[in-house]
């Protein structure tokens, strides 16, 4: 079985990640009246102090990135304030429950990464399951062999575990990582015969024919009072006439 180590293209594959936090705010909304939430607006705690920014909204949940983490914070937790939208946790606190709702969600899947769980891709294709995981990486076997692929090239996924790859895009990288080099070293191969084969002296003392290409000094000695040539000569050969000049009298 092929065993291809394809760790260039996962690792700059667009990885799943961690899911945003689903922050713990809340869950009535810390001043009167429904809060306007748009993208870009500013939320801020109830003393006035700047939590972040909302950096998506989908009608339900509006996704807050503070600088340093992105939060889903749900609409009914943010209030109308003076100046903006207001959330009844600090910027440290969202931070901080954020931080430990990522790091639950990163232990509950690396219990899921184990031999003989099932990969799907990017695209939502089964690309294989998991043979074995272990500082080297995680091995996956395919259809097309076994591929050693970065940890974090992984992640939760609606179906389970996720590479963030298509079942095109890793087909290409484990040929690009076994199958090009194999290509490589047989045309080299291939060539490296054409050439010793177009660069060989062949000597056929039978035949007494040089090969085409070849040179061949043809040597003939005339009769006096006559020009001898060479009579018959390879094709492309380069001849080399010796004449007899009859002497004066």
């Amino acid at each position: 079985m092929k065993h291809f180590a394809v760790f260039a293209l996962a690792s700059a594959a667009a990885l799943p990640g961690a899911a945003l936090a689903q922050a713990a705010a809340p869950a009535q909304a810390p001043a009167t009246g429904a809060a306007t939430v748009a993208t870009g607006a500013t939320v801020y705690d109830t003393s006035g102090g700047v939590v972040g920014t909302v950096e998506s909204t989908d009608g339900t949940n509006a996704v807050v990135n503070t600088g340093t983490v992105k939060a889903a914070i749900p609409l009914t937790s943010l209030g109308k304030g003076a100046q903006g939208p207001v959330l009844a946790m600090t910027k440290a606190q969202l931070e901080a429950a954020a931080g430990q709702q990522q790091a639950q969600a990163s232990a509950d899947f690396k219990s899921k990464l184990v031999p003989g769980a099932t990969v799907y891709g990017s695209g939502g294709t089964q690309l294989g399951t998991i043979k074995s995981v272990d500082a080297s990486g995680v091995t996956l076997t395919t259809t097309d062999g076994d591929a050693v692929l970065p940890a974090t090239g992984f992640g939760p996924g609606p179906q389970g575990v996720m590479l963030g790859m298509t079942a095109a895009q890793l087909k290409s990288a484990m040929t690009a990582a076994g199958g090009g080099s194999a290509a490589g070293s047989s045309a080299a191969g291939a060539g490296t015969a054409g050439a010793a084969a177009a660069g060989a002296t062949t000597t056929d003392a039978t035949a007494g024919t040089a090969a085409a290409g070849a040179t061949t000094a043809d040597t003939t000695t005339a009769t006096p009072g006559t020009t001898a040539d060479a009579s018959t000569t390879a094709p492309g050969a380069t001849t080399t006439t010796t004449k007899s000049k009859r002497k004066p009298r």
